[in-house]
């Protein structure tokens, strides 16, 4: 980061112009979005073999077994804990990058609100999916054991709740308050449309008898976030800031 003298502003609207520049400078040289990306993709990516291998631990009691059939109600405890910790530790490492950032660069970012929303959403999706799984807005079939899938109309409020619920959805309203901690345009119009996406995708039920069905609803949000890591880090603007 390199220190230049600010021209002399010859009159009011020049100063205020001045001004302005140098606030868009700084924002700009707070910026650090391609990490925070970067972290929760790992993040997600790590979840893959959690879910796969991670043994199904019924803390809820919701596990109903039938002539060596065994049906639990989703989420996974054990799933459910990873991301918990997972985020939480995310968090404090984007903390961290900001932080030493900011050292380096002599121009500090406001990060703790980012950090905050995010480990306070990681939370909140904890709770309310334990909540879920004794309240459950979907109706539970009646005959667990069912083999013939039976369509269930899902209401408006449903199935919002349950898509905010995920933790791919947390990690999008996370990235709101980053994208307003930066004042980054970008990374607002790029999280609206991660969303949109993940809340779409989130709502589609896969019938498949394979132990991989998940692998979209993890892969796909991790493209996402890794493809946005990318574009920021390969198109970031100068972080020269004048000083004045």
């Amino acid at each position: 980061m390199t220190h230049e003298s600010a021209p002399q502003a010859d009159g009011p609207r020049e100063l205020l112009a001045a001004v302005r520049d140098l606030t868009r400078q700084v924002h700009v040289a707070q910026r650090g979005t391609w990490f925070p990306l970067l972290v929760l993709a790992a993040v997600t990516l790590v979840a893959i073999p959690v879910y796969r291998y991670a043994p199904y631990l019924d803390l809820f009691g919701t596990c109903r077994s039938r002539q060596g059939q065994t049906v639990c109600i989703e989420p996974s405890p054990t799933q459910l804990g990873y991301w918990t910790v997972a985020l939480v530790l995310a968090y404090v490492a984007i903390a961290g990058f900001y932080v030493k950032q900011s050292r380096r660069r002599g121009v500090g970012t406001p990060i703790r609100p980012y950090v905050v929303v995010g480990v306070a959403l990681a939370a909140l999706m904890a709770a309310v999916s334990i909540w879920l799984t004794y309240h459950p807005l979907v109706p539970v079939p009646a005959d667990p054991f069912s083999v013939d899938p039976v369509e269930i109309e899902v209401g408006p409020t449903a199935w919002l709740v349950n898509g905010l619920a995920s933790p791919i959805a947390v990690i999008a309203l996370a990235l709101l308050v980053l994208a307003w901690v930066e004042r980054n345009r970008a990374l607002l119009a790029y999280t609206l449309v991660y969303l949109a996406i993940v809340l779409v995708q989130g709502s589609q039920v896969i019938h498949s008898t394979s132990r991989w069905f998940f692998l979209p609803h993890l892969l796909v949000p991790a493209a996402l976030l890794l493809l946005g890591s990318a574009a920021f880090a390969l198109f970031k603007p100068s972080t020269e800031v004048p000083a004045r």
